[in-house]
């Protein structure tokens, strides 16, 4: 019987710890979609590129709850590719994530950055 009980507060928290990677990875997936649509909607013809990161929060947001939305900060630039020389939009999102199962407060930390093609009028 104590090894059961050994074991099972083993698994326990390793059943915790793959919840919790679980979910750091659905937050990446949120705000790296999030940067990915908000750099192609600021490379649209005539859009300002500093739309962009404004709209990457709306879009984290509303995946993530204002809360852990909150922490994390969208900018968007345009600038050129280094290797093509082709105008590029980027949007960088940096901020944290807060740990759900662990009883201190642990930051995991998000950075994502995502350019996509300015268009240009014909």
């Amino acid at each position: 019987m104590v090894e059961f009980v050994l074991i099972s507060v083993l698994l326990i928290f390793l059943l915790f710890a793959v919840l919790q990677i679980a979910a750091f990875f659905y937050a990446r997936n949120i705000v790296s979609s999030a940067a990915a649509d908000a750099a192609r909607f600021a490379a649209a013809a005539g859009v300002a590129a500093q739309a962009g990161g404004p709209r990457a929060g709306q879009l984290i947001a509303q995946g993530l709850g204002s809360r852990n939305a909150s922490e994390i900060r969208c900018a968007s630039k345009s600038g050129f590719d280094p290797a093509s020389g082709l105008a590029v939009t980027t949007v960088h999102c940096r901020g944290h994530v807060r740990a759900f199962l662990t009883p201190v407060d642990i930051p995991l930390t998000l950075d994502v950055t995502t350019s996509a093609l300015t268009e240009t009028p014909p």
